[in-house]
C-alpha cells in the first residue's frame, strides 16, 4: 500500500515539478500550485490523503479561500503558522503534513510533523482540512 501511495505523490509531484519547468518565469505576483499531502500514524490506520490547491476557482482543495488567507498570512511557512488555542487531547498520533510546490511563484518544500490531528488542524486551519 505504501508503494501505491509513494507512486501517486511521485507522479502528483513530476507533474508539478514538469508544469514549473514549462513556464518562462512566474507573472508578477506569482502562481500558486502546491501539492498537499496528509500522513495519519498507524493509530489512524496510516491513512493517507493529497490534494492540489492552487487558490483559483476549480482547484479540487474543499476549503480552497481559507487555506489560501491562512497560507498568505504566514507567506506558506508551515513554521510560522500558530495554534487557534483549541483543546486537544495528549493522544500520541502523529500526523506528518507536506507542502510541494510553488506560492506565488516561489517554490516552496516544507515537512511538519504534529503530535494528532486536533494540533495538526489548530496550527494549520483549513490548509489540511481535507
Amino acid at each position: 500500500m505504501f508503494g501505491r501511495i509513494f507512486a501517486i505523490v511521485a507522479l502528483s509531484v513530476s507533474a508539478l515539478a514538469f508544469t514549473g519547468t514549462a513556464q518562462a518565469a512566474p507573472a508578477a505576483g506569482g502562481d500558486t500550485a502546491l501539492l498537499l499531502t496528509v500522513q495519519y500514524s498507524d493509530i489512524e490506520d496510516n491513512a493517507f490523503k493529497a490534494t492540489v490547491l492552487t487558490c483559483e476557482p476549480g482547484d479540487s482543495h474543499p476549503r480552497r479561500a481559507q487555506a489560501c488567507a491562512t497560507l498568505a498570512s504566514t507567506g506558506a511557512d508551515l513554521q510560522a503558522m500558530r495554534s487557534d488555542d483549541r483543546a486537544c487531547t495528549f493522544i500520541y498520533a502523529p500526523v506528518e503534513v507536506t507542502v510541494f510546490g510553488f506560492w506565488r511563484g516561489k517554490p516552496v518544500s516544507e515537512v511538519q510533523t504534529y503530535p494528532n490531528s486536533c494540533v495538526m488542524l489548530a496550527h494549520t486551519g483549513a490548509v489540511f482540512d481535507f
